[in-house]
């Protein structure tokens, strides 16, 4: 899959109804499940759903800011997040930003620049997180 100048992708109603279409209760603990701990919450998700719905969460994350891509810089805030590379601000609601990001980590597309014990020396005491989409032979432009 080729990155693509698609900056309108990335919604707040996109990340909600994937999120929604991914996720399964947290007690849920066959092998069938993963579970990933991002900025503020735990997410379990359907390993067979997020792998059906991995071209979409690429194309969501590749409309983040360049910056944020580990090919490209060294990653970003998650409060920064909220706008698109287009500098469209995709929603007011970090929480989006959060399923986003859990989304990314369960397909170990996304991670944290700086460990959870140290993200209260950060701005704000806010994460910065990295998207490695290339690693996983995605080639972007």
């Amino acid at each position: 899959m080729e990155g693509r100048n698609d900056d309108g992708y990335l919604s707040a109603d996109r990340v909600r109804e994937l999120y929604v279409r991914c996720a399964v209760p947290e007690h849920t603990s066959d092998t069938s499940h993963t579970q990933v701990s991002a900025w503020l919450l735990r997410h379990t998700f359907k390993i067979e759903r997020l792998t059906q719905n991995r071209e979409s969460i690429i194309r969501m994350l590749l409309c983040l800011p360049a910056g944020y891509r580990i090919d490209v810089s060294g990653g970003g805030s998650v409060i920064e997040a909220i706008r698109r590379a287009d500098g469209t601000q995709w929603t007011d609601d970090v929480t989006d930003v959060e399923r986003l990001l859990a989304l990314g980590m369960a397909l170990e597309l996304a991670s944290f620049c700086v460990s959870r014990e140290h993200w209260d020396k950060l701005p704000m005491a806010c994460p910065y997180f990295r998207v490695d989409i290339t690693a996983l032979g995605v080639s972007v432009n």
